[in-house]
């Protein structure tokens, strides 16, 4: 059977509508989303800040002592990092934060930690996988004294453009403060940090 040209016209539409969108959509999954890519010696720079919320003691036991009596506080902290390829970043950190007791004293907390991080990339966002290690000043009206600190945590970041990129940290901070002259007396805080942060990479 010959066809007319209208008709072959008419099987040529409808060949065209059914499979140039697979072939399309068969391209675009071939293409590799785009991705951030860091490498060795690139750095960053980031502010966080947010509310500091204070959980529990516990004693050395491993039981939970009582509430920290410390009302909801706020923090701060500026991190440097230096990247090692496009998944580890190394750097140091600085945090403070402060809380009002029930006896309307305030604790001041200021920790100093070195910093590793493993990212996660799904474009547009990163997901950054933490652990600091460093020391905490801590002054709760006239006594103050200086503890170990570990603060692991986690993070998601949009990046908005190659160099600035914005999102929340989720981190908890662990001082153990032992009393070697009253084993008794020493106990482990425990607190949460929820910050919003910005960095900046160059």
């Amino acid at each position: 059977m010959i066809l007319n040209k209208p008709c072959r016209a008419a099987i040529l539409l409808v060949l065209l509508v059914v499979f140039c969108p697979a072939l399309v959509s068969a391209q675009a999954e071939e293409q590799p989303a785009p991705v951030t890519v860091y490498s060795l010696g690139q750095q960053s720079f980031a502010l966080s800040l947010g509310p500091f919320i204070p959980l529990f003691f516990m004693d050395f036991d491993g039981a939970i002592v009582d509430s920290t009596n410390l009302s909801l506080g706020g923090l701060g902290s500026l991190q440097w990092g230096i990247h090692l390829d496009n998944h580890w970043l190394v750097g140091a950190e600085v945090g403070g934060i402060f809380a009002k007791s029930t006896q309307e004293n305030f604790m001041y907390m200021l920790s100093f930690t070195a910093k590793a991080s493993f990212i996660l990339h799904a474009f547009p966002f990163e997901f950054p996988i933490f652990l600091g290690v460093g020391m905490d000043v801590i002054k709760y009206g006239a006594q103050s004294h200086l503890d170990f600190i570990l603060k692991p945590g986690f993070a998601s970041l949009w990046k908005y453009n190659v160099n600035w990129g914005f999102g929340l940290n989720v981190v908890y901070w662990w001082v153990p403060q032992p009393w070697p002259e009253e084993p008794s007396m020493g106990l482990m805080g425990n607190f949460l940090e929820v910050s919003v942060t910005a960095q900046y990479s160059f």
